[in-house]
């Protein structure tokens, strides 16, 4: 087989293996090759799939070769959609302004909901190896009644040989790239301690940063060292505003730069002139180690950042309390950036620690540990802290099942730890179908109120299934 199909199999099997993509099984089946050159179980990858993205979507023995065969467009390009099933049983129904308490303080009565519902759409132009050097990947998501979400689209650089090569990206792309237990998790859902928010209330200072969601435009260097990937970027940063259907403050990634043209400030993904800190960068480095081709492996990841959080409305009325003169609340809707508006810098950090190693050919356990550091108002810091454990049994190449337990504390000084343990199946169905459903019993810690004095806990219960279809 030609280098340039076994290259067109390394896009099939890697291309949706970032973030929440999924496998392509049409090449392969194109090909005559399965889909387990490059993943372990659809999304994740192997030691093969993950040599293969860092490269550039093309076998490192192949980096500064020709490609041997004529460009087809249709190479480069595919589609998916996805489609969910929600049912909860909460005491915080979605949407729901603040925690739905009872008067007494207490977790109010248990809600059902059920919703089927259309997902995502996402296209994958131009995306693939180009030439000796060149890679891209572009990822265009839209959901109902939003626009187009870029979650990724860079150009990447690579140069050296199959033992040790530089690789270089540039534009949009997802916080790392991940192997074993940092790698895209079996079940829908990623751990605690990558997608929550510390707070995002429009009661009190909000802290919004998550290590995982937040695509942000950066330039990234690395080198590829036989079994070792050692990466450094230096990224746009992230941004919050207040979003009123969700009644939070909310987290988005710094997309494009803080002026348009003259002296025109940039709105949707750009940080406003006017906050602290709009012009300073972030930074984020990583290592990752291979220790088996089968997913096991030990990642080591830093993040540096800083975020505009407000303290203040614009009338001057902290956040949560009430204007003596209009005897109006001061919420996120009317949050003031800015330094004069009692606006501050929150410099923050994460260290995360990823390991993972199979045991025989069907059981692969995952752990990871972050722990992140928060600058209060009065630049004062606060810690956080959170881990996880995954056990995958891949019991068919039709079937893959786990079971994760997630613990996070969001600040360690406040009663507010979170707990979760999250039963899955993954059904990967090798014609372009698949399916991921999950259970999740999650427990929120709620500290005492003004009338009881002991510590009580809110609970959710989900069922989510995933449907996808690619091609």
């Amino acid at each position: 087989m030609s280098t340039k199909n076994w290259a067109l199999i390394g896009i099939l099997c890697t291309l949706f293996a970032t973030g929440d993509a999924h496998g392509m099984p049409l090449f392969a089946r194109k090909l005559n090759v399965p889909c387990e050159t490059c993943h372990t179980t659809i999304p994740a990858l192997n030691e093969t799939g993950y040599k293969f993205r860092a490269a550039g979507f093309r076998l490192p023995e192949t980096i500064g070769k020709p490609e041997e065969e004529k460009f087809e467009l249709g190479n480069y390009f595919s589609a998916r959609l996805q489609a969910r099933l929600d049912t909860q049983f909460t005491n915080q129904p979605n949407g729901a302004a603040g925690p739905n308490l009872l008067p007494s303080g207490e977790p109010g009565p248990r809600t059902t909901t059920n919703t089927f519902s259309f997902q995502e759409a996402t296209l994958y132009p131009l995306t693939g190896s180009w030439g000796k050097y060149l890679g891209s990947l572009v990822e265009l998501s839209v959901s109902p009644e939003d626009f187009f979400e870029v979650e990724n689209a860079y150009v990447r650089f690579v140069k050296g040989n199959a033992k040790n090569f530089f690789t270089a990206r540039a534009g949009v792309f997802h916080p790392w790239e991940g192997y074993g237990a940092s790698d895209r998790p079996y079940s829908n859902a990623r751990t605690l301690f990558q997608t929550t928010p510390i707070s995002a209330g429009g009661k009190a200072v909000p802290f919004v940063f998550q290590p995982w969601g937040l695509d942000e435009v950066g330039l990234e260097l690395g080198e590829d060292i036989s079994k070792l990937s050692l990466r450094a970027a230096i990224l746009s940063g992230t941004f919050m505003r207040w979003e009123e259907d969700a009644n939070a403050f909310l987290p988005f990634p710094a997309q494009t730069g803080p002026w348009k043209g003259a002296n025109q400030a940039v709105s949707a993904l750009g940080k406003p002139f006017n906050s602290v800190a709009h012009s300073t960068p972030d930074f984020s480095a990583n290592a990752t180690y291979l220790l088996d081709p089968n997913g096991g492996g030990i990642t080591l990841l830093y993040y540096r950042g800083n975020i505009s959080t407000p303290t203040k409305c614009i009338d001057g009325t902290s956040l949560g309390k009430t204007n003596p003169t209009t005897g109006t609340v001061c919420t996120g809707a009317d949050a003031d950036f800015t330094a004069t508006g009692g606006a501050f810098r929150n410099n923050f950090d994460r260290v995360a620690a990823y390991a993972s190693y199979p045991i025989g050919k069907r059981f692969l356990p995952l752990a990871g540990f972050q722990y992140g550091r928060d600058t209060l108002p009065t630049l004062a810091k606060f810690d956080s802290k959170g881990v996880f454990v995954d056990g995958v049994f891949f019991l068919h190449q039709y079937l893959t099942a786990g079971f994760r337990y997630d613990w996070f504390h969001p600040n360690t000084s406040k009663l507010n730890t979170q707990w979760a343990v999250t039963p899955y199946v993954n059904i990967p169905l090798q014609n372009g179908f698949q399916i991921i459903a999950e259970y999740q019993h999650r427990d929120f810690e709620l500290p005492p109120s003004a009338t009881i004095a002991s510590v009580f806990h809110r609970q959710n219960d989900t069922f989510q299934a995933r449907l996808i279809f690619i091609k």
